[in-house]
C-alpha cells in the first residue's frame, strides 16, 4: 500500500514538473514572437513611429488619404497564432483620427497599443471556440477602451454582440471571413473527388466495354472457326463417299463384263 502511494505521489510530482516547463516553455515563445515583432518594427518603421508616406507628411494628406494610410498599417500588425480564431473590430472616432493625424506621437502611442496587445497569446480563445473583441480610440489616451468576450457569453449571443458593436467600425478582422473560406476550400475539395471518383467510374466502364468487347469478338471468331472446320469436315466426307461410291461402281461393272 505504502509503495503505490509513493508512486502515484512521484508521478503527479513529475506531471506538475512537466507541466510548469511546459508553461514556461510556452511563456519563452511567447516572449520571442512578440520581441520578433517589436524588433523588426522598429528596424523597419513599417508600423510605429512612421507618420509619411514617401516625402508626404500625414499632416498635408487629405483625411481620405491619411485614413488609408491608417487602415494599411493597422492590417499589416501580425497577431499571435492564438488569435487566429478572434474576431477584432478597430473604431477611431473622427476626433481620434484628427489627433492623430496631427500629432505622430499619439498615432504612434495607437499603433504600439494594438501592436503589443496583438503580439500577446490568446489562450482561451482557443479553449472557448473563438473570441471577440472590439477596441475604441479617441483623441486623447484616456478615451481609449477595449473589450473582449467568447462566443458563449450572454447565452450564446456573442456574435450578435460582436455584430451590434462593431457597427461602423473602422477596421475589421472577422473569423466568418476564415470558415467562410475553409467552406469554400472543403466544397472544391468536395468536387474535385466527385470529379476524380467519376472519371475513375467512366475509365472502369470504357474498360469493362473494351473487355467485353474482346470477348464477344473471340466468341465470333471461335464461331466462326468452327463452322469452318464443320464444312472441311463435311466436304472431305463428301469426297471420302463419292470415291467410295465409285470405286465400288467400278468393281460392279468388272464383275459383269
Amino acid at each position: 500500500m505504502s509503495n503505490t502511494i509513493n508512486v502515484n505521489y512521484m508521478t503527479r510530482a513529475y506531471n506538475q514538473y512537466q507541466q510548469k516547463n511546459a508553461a514556461k516553455d510556452q511563456e519563452k515563445e511567447d516572449t520571442r514572437f512578440a520581441d520578433s515583432v517589436r524588433e523588426k518594427s522598429e528596424a523597419s518603421g513599417s508600423i510605429v513611429g512612421n507618420s509619411k508616406i514617401g516625402s508626404v507628411s500625414a499632416k498635408d494628406m487629405t483625411m481620405v488619404e491619411y485614413k488609408q494610410y491608417i487602415y494599411n498599417k493597422i492590417s499589416q500588425i501580425p497577431m499571435h497564432p492564438t488569435r487566429a480564431g478572434e474576431s477584432i473590430s478597430v473604431t477611431i472616432s473622427e476626433a481620434g483620427f484628427e489627433a492623430m493625424k496631427n500629432d505622430p506621437e499619439y498615432e504612434a502611442w495607437v499603433l504600439n497599443d494594438l501592436q503589443v496587445g496583438w503580439s500577446q497569446p490568446d489562450k482561451w480563445s482557443g479553449i472557448c471556440g473563438g473570441a471577440f473583441s472590439t477596441i475604441y480610440y479617441g483623441a486623447s489616451k484616456e478615451e481609449c477602451h477595449a473589450e473582449m468576450w467568447s462566443d458563449g457569453y450572454n447565452n450564446g449571443n456573442g456574435g450578435k454582440i460582436f455584430n451590434d458593436k462593431s457597427k461602423n467600425s473602422f477596421w475589421e478582422r472577422r473569423i466568418e471571413n476564415k470558415k467562410r473560406i475553409e467552406n469554400q476550400v472543403k466544397k472544391q475539395q468536395e468536387k474535385k473527388r466527385i470529379q476524380k471518383k467519376q472519371a475513375e467510374r467512366t475509365a472502369y466502364e470504357e474498360y469493362a466495354q473494351n473487355k467485353r468487347l474482346s470477348a464477344q469478338d473471340a466468341r465470333t471468331r471461335l464461331v466462326a472457326e468452327s463452322s469452318s472446320f464443320a464444312k472441311t469436315v463435311t466436304i472431305s466426307q463428301a469426297v471420302a463417299s463419292y470415291e467410295a461410291n465409285f470405286t465400288m461402281a467400278v468393281s460392279v461393272s468388272n464383275k459383269t463384263q
